[in-house]
């Protein structure tokens, strides 16, 4: 079981400011992270999403109330928090191959391209950007990802705190990710929420 606070926006067009951010830490898009998630179509529930990832089953249960907040002085979103479960499935697993390679039982397939970093804070009290895959006690994941969905592209910017304490995110480190980007409250939600809008069905 995994524990974690996230907030996390969806948007239809790239947010160039967050782009070139990463790039200036050698990360964009043709050097990004690529994966494929398969997602259980749950229509109606906003607090609660199962998907095959890379061999493993997760569950995501959503379990307060979202927290609407100021996040930065153009932004403002909802805090979410949330417990995790991972379980693997053998390899030869029939049922997960039905969802995966014969795209059985209408599963929704959404393929990530995610720069990525991570915080960690040092014995100093400094924070450090670490690479995306490194394993860490606690600390905030800051990501942007290219999400495609039969043929329609989205982007997603988020942040996930995880681990025994809560890192404290510096304001200044928040406005030079995000400059002048304006990020609304009603774009501001977590996969299954946004998953569940119907936006992709053909």
């Amino acid at each position: 079981m995994f524990s974690s606070k996230e907030i996390r926006w969806f948007t239809k067009n790239e947010d160039k400011v967050i782009s070139i951010w990463f790039s200036q830490k050698k990360i964009d898009f043709n050097n990004a992270a690529t994966r494929t998630d398969f997602y259980l179509p749950l229509p109606g529930k906003e607090d609660i999403g199962i998907k095959l990832r890379e061999g493993n089953i997760e569950i995501k249960h959503r379990i307060a109330e979202p927290e609407k907040g100021q996040f930065s002085k153009n932004t403002q979103g909802y805090f979410e928090r949330y417990t995790k479960w991972s379980f693997s499935t053998p390899s030869d697993d029939l049922l997960t191959r039905q969802i995966i390679h014969e795209k059985r039982y209408d599963w929704l397939e959404v393929k990530k391209e995610r720069m990525g970093l991570k915080l960690k804070e040092e014995t100093n009290g400094k924070i450090d950007l670490l690479p995306i895959d490194r394993q860490i006690d606690y600390g905030c994941q800051i990501e942007y990802t290219r999400i495609t969905i039969n043929n329609r592209t989205w982007f997603t910017f988020g942040l996930e705190w995880f681990g025994e304490k809560e890192l404290k995110v510096d304001s200044e480190l928040l406005n030079d990710i995000l400059g002048n980007t304006v990020f609304n409250i009603g774009s501001s939600m977590g996969y299954a929420e946004f998953l569940n809008k119907g936006i992709f069905k053909d």
